[in-house]
């Protein structure tokens, strides 16, 4: 339970407090000793086997892509019903075009229905096996288990969605099992719960814009079919109140404004002012009310946050405090503070494998006071203690340091060192870039400005026989050497340890294979595959925009945003999935080009979507269909997408709800999630990045604060001895990507002594 209360006060979440789990070590439970052996051993298991999970749950979440759709299933073919026979149907079209999909398709179709079955109830069994370790984790206490409170809800509707998936497998109606797999992989994804209840909180009050939206728009088109009656206007986009509304939310989506106002416009001028004023209102003013108050809201959602982890962390950690200190001496000893970390090394392995040495820093940092003792104060700093990356300065000696000790300190050597670690050598490195760029814009001209270009046939001999293979291999071969000098100087941790080397040595290393497979003697000789691994090395030019501060600090923002941002665009992805989901259910089969199927000629109707040969534009299948959202979620012309599943379904108001209510969940919705997430996380992260840009501060003597590092001697810290004698890096590792770190104030209280050791001292 130590161990636990510690996760918790780390990660900053928990299932459940200390009386709604089960504690091996307790007092109370000692006699039951094999259920204790149980419970550890399914303990760790459950730790281990949370990415295997994870993993399987993702795995049912894709499969609705694979698998044939639920539509079509129904069929003489036992494999696919008859899905793959109408996915694979070529032919003349409706409208006389030949060797066209009948059926347009993605072509994701892998899986047969009994494959797709099988994989399945192996992923639903794994789950239960899953749940089973986690019920033995607790002790096998039903009241434990089902804790009330966050535990009681994950457990139970795991519980009752995979019961509903082998229901459906079982009664051969598993039409609803791709909705069930979703909700099963929310289960076990905290940060997108964490942002979906965002989004929830969220509603209430967009939905009181939207309300005020709803007005507005009810009485312009009243008054728009009023003003417009027995006009072409008033024929074309005002025949009805509800027509009117519909229009009018067309213009609002900004999909085609001005087609709607153009037919009263090109009569009257002065008809703008009926369509700006509604666009001003409407438009301008209450869509960027919905984006303030999104922002506003997600503000608050951080701050709630940052306070809630602050406040668990201490409670947790005064808690295992309480717990350790048996004696009530109000502190605890080295060795109990050494046994915790062993624990920690055994239950968590979030948290890195912690050496001798790295315990024994741990330890000092924690005693302030030198008295070889932790007080509660200084066991509160447990938790950020374990956010600490500590490294030896040893670990980033190179090969030749280690090993050739003769050669790394002639002077040859070392001024080679010097220049492949000065400015100039980047600079060099840049202008061999531009140079490879230029030459290679040099060779695409003709196709860049649109002339036709007869290939040498030479380039795909397999041979370097033209001036643009020799060019290109002597470009690999440069970036290899550079490549080769950067981590012989530096070493491959601190050559590693730079995202951007990594892209480079990757490029490097794939077009250097690439070339050895393409010109080295065997069947295959098409220079193509190093062509389009060139073009990869034009990527490496934005080293050269990020010289410029401005573009530095915007492309390392962007590198710390992206990761954090996944949690957000897993809401979108799901609801995506959930309504591209339901169209397949709703629609699944009605965009045919089939001469044979009525519903072919139907759809000829729809003049907007045949002339923009919108055909892929369906929900046949769930690929399909996720391409529809987020063509609505760019939103230009998808009333031409939508007035085609009016044409075929005779149903117009059903389908514009669908669409309709996919816009304002997905674009009014979780779009200003995702900008009012990427607003605050620039701002932090401007912040965070000035502060790593911050001067080099020494403190007391303990440690030297360069950036987001601390430089550190650690024979002695804060005032304690280690009895490790080595120089030392120290970095936090933020847990919490949503809520950014103060990195040297961090490493400022970590490395400060307090006055009663400053005194004894």
């Amino acid at each position: 339970m130590i161990a636990l209360n510690f996760f918790t006060a780390v990660f900053g979440y928990q299932d459940a407090p200390y009386d709604g789990s089960y504690d091996p070590y307790s007092e109370r439970h000692q006699h039951q000793r094999i259920r204790n052996e149980i419970s550890v051993v399914c303990g760790r298991m459950v730790v281990l086997l949370r990415g295997v999970a994870l993993a399987a749950n993702w795995t049912l979440f894709f499969l609705t892509i694979v698998e044939p759709p639920y539509w079509c299933r129904e069929g003489d073919h036992k494999y696919y019903g008859d899905c793959k026979e109408m996915f694979d149907l070529r032919g003349t079209t409706a409208d006389g075009e030949q060797d066209r999909q009948l059926y347009p398709n993605s072509g994701s179709l892998m899986l047969t229905m009994s494959q797709s079955t099988w994989i399945e109830l192996c992923c639903v069994g794994f789950n239960f096996f899953y749940i089973l370790l986690k019920f033995a984790d607790d002790g096998f206490i039903p009241r434990l288990f089902f804790y009330p409170g966050y535990k009681r809800l994950v457990h139970l509707s795991q519980i009752i969605l995979i019961a509903c998936i082998t229901a459906g497998n079982m009664v051969q109606n598993s039409v609803f099992n791709p909705f069930f797999r979703m909700l099963l992989l929310g289960t076990y994804l905290r940060r997108f719960q964490r942002e979906f209840g965002t989004f929830v909180k969220m509603i209430p009050r967009i939905l009181n814009i939207l309300a005020i939206l709803a007005v507005i728009t009810i009485f312009y088109a009243w008054f728009g079919v009023v003003m417009f009656y027995d006009s072409p206007q008033g024929h074309i986009a005002f025949p009805s109140l509800l027509e009117g509304i519909w229009t009018l939310w067309i213009c609002v989506t900004t999909a085609n404004y001005p087609d709607v106002m153009m037919p009263s416009y090109n009569e009257h001028r002065f008809m703008a002012l009926y369509f700006v004023s509604y666009m001003l209102f409407s438009f301008f003013y209450l869509m960027n009310l919905v984006l303030a108050v999104a922002v506003n809201s997600y503000d608050e959602s951080i701050a709630d946050r940052r306070k809630y982890r602050e406040q668990l962390s201490r409670e947790l950690l005064t808690k295992a405090f309480e717990l350790l200190d048996h004696e009530k001496k109000s502190e605890i000893s080295r060795n109990t503070v050494m046994n915790v970390m062993v624990i920690l090394n055994q239950d968590i392995p979030e948290i890195s494998k912690l050496s001798h040495d790295e315990k024994s820093i741990f330890f000092a940092m924690l005693d302030k006071d030198g008295s070889s003792t932790i007080s509660l104060d200084e066991f509160l700093l447990f938790g950020k203690v374990l956010l600490l990356d500590l490294h030896a300065q040893s670990e980033y000696a190179t090969f030749v340091e280690m090993n050739l000790p003769r050669i790394y300190n002639s002077r040859f050597y070392q001024r080679v060192c010097n220049i492949v670690k000065s400015d100039n050598f980047e600079i060099m490195v840049d202008f061999i870039l531009i140079m490879n760029a230029g030459i290679i814009a040099i060779q695409d001209y003709p196709m860049l400005s649109g002339q036709d270009v007869t290939e040498d046939p030479k380039y795909n001999d397999g041979y370097i026989d033209t001036v643009w293979e020799s060019i290109e291999t002597l470009f690999t071969i440069l970036y290899l050497v550079e490549a080769i000098l950067k981590i012989m100087v530096n070493g491959w941790k601190k050559y590693s340890e730079s995202g951007r080397n990594l892209f480079d040595f990757v490029i490097t290393v794939v077009a250097a294979i690439a070339s050895a497979y393409v010109y080295y003697p065997n069947s295959y000789s098409n220079s193509d595959l190093i062509k389009f691994i060139v073009m990869a090395r034009v990527l490496r030019l934005g080293r050269v925009m990020f010289t410029i501060d401005a573009f530095r600090m915007i492309g390392a923002i962007s590198l710390d945003i992206i990761p954090a941002a996944a949690s957000v665009f897993t809401v979108l992805l799901f609801i995506a999935y959930f309504f591209s989901w339901l169209g397949m259910m709703m629609f699944g089969g009605l965009i045919t080009r089939d001469p044979r199927d009525p519903t072919a000629f139907k759809l000829l109707e729809a003049n907007d979507f045949v002339v923009n040969e919108y055909w892929a534009n369906n929900f046949n299948d769930m690929f399909s269909g996720l391409n529809v959202l987020f063509n609505l979620l760019v939103v230009n012309n998808w009333t031409e997408c939508e007035i085609g599943f009016e044409v075929v379904t005779d149903r117009k108001w059903i389908v514009r709800c669908f669409f309709f209510l996919f816009h304002v969940l997905g674009v009014i919705g979780i779009s200003n999630v995702i900008t009012s997430f990427i607003i605050n996380a620039f701002f932090q992260q401007m912040k965070t990045i000035e502060q790593r840009k911050g001067w080099e501060e020494s403190i007391e003597g303990e440690a030297i604060i360069k950036g987001s590092e601390a430089f550190f001697d650690t024979s002695m810290v804060t005032g304690t001895e280690t009895g490790v004698k080595n120089m030392y890096i120290a970095r936090i590792k933020p847990q919490h990507l949503d809520v950014e770190t103060d990195e040297r104030a961090e490493l400022r209280e970590l490395f400060t002594r307090t006055s009663s050791c400053d005194e004894s001292s």
